[in-house]
């Protein structure tokens, strides 16, 4: 063997390395690529998962819950009482409207009913603003307890919607005229 031979051969052994090498890098390159568009695609997929994942509800076991209805039976009492009242007072027949109401509420705001009367669209805004406000206090209590795992507004509320159907149970009053707009979370 002379050493012409011995260095095409180490050459060709050299260029085919780094012919390897390249489309090793290049394959690497591509799939880096089209994994990282993968992982763009997949990221906000992923994050809802991790935030459902870390939500406190996700770590409920049965002995927790069974744990809540042992140790905790007040709060349990009263999303009981909340779900009877909420059927007493969704299906209650009222009075007809041709009766005159009688409720501390309605003596106590005798003037501010006169400007609302005076002022429907006033009236209608103000509901609006009542029902939006509703609907982010239900949403704040909910993600309080189920999310982050702090239970005291979900039991604050409990209380305070107990009540409030037991008041309203109480309270028979006429049914409201009918009108354009009507807001049905209107507390």
């Amino acid at each position: 063997m002379n050493g012409d031979t011995l260095n095409h051969r180490s050459s060709l052994h050299t260029n085919t390395i780094n012919l390897k090498r390249h489309t090793l890098v290049k394959s690497s390159l591509d799939d880096a690529r089209s994994n990282a568009s993968m992982r763009l695609r997949r990221s906000w997929i992923d994050e809802l998962r991790w935030q459902v994942g870390e939500a406190s509800f996700m770590k409920w076991t049965v002995e927790d819950v069974l744990a809540v209805l042992k140790y905790h039976p007040v709060p349990c009492l009263l999303a009981v009482s909340l779900l009877f009242f909420m059927g007493v007072e969704y299906t209650l027949l009222m009075i007809p409207p041709s009766s005159p109401p009688f409720d501390i509420g309605f003596v106590a705001t005798v003037h501010l009913h006169r400007i609302l009367a005076g002022c429907p669209a006033l009236n209608t805004v103000l509901a609006g603003l009542n029902t939006v406000f509703v609907g982010m206090q239900t949403v704040y209590i909910i993600w309080t307890w189920v999310v982050e795992g702090r239970p005291r507004a979900t039991i604050a509320a409990l209380l305070m919607f107990t009540f409030r159907g037991i008041l309203g149970y109480s309270t028979q009053l006429p049914l409201p005229q009918p009108s354009g707009v009507n807001f049905e979370l209107i507390m």
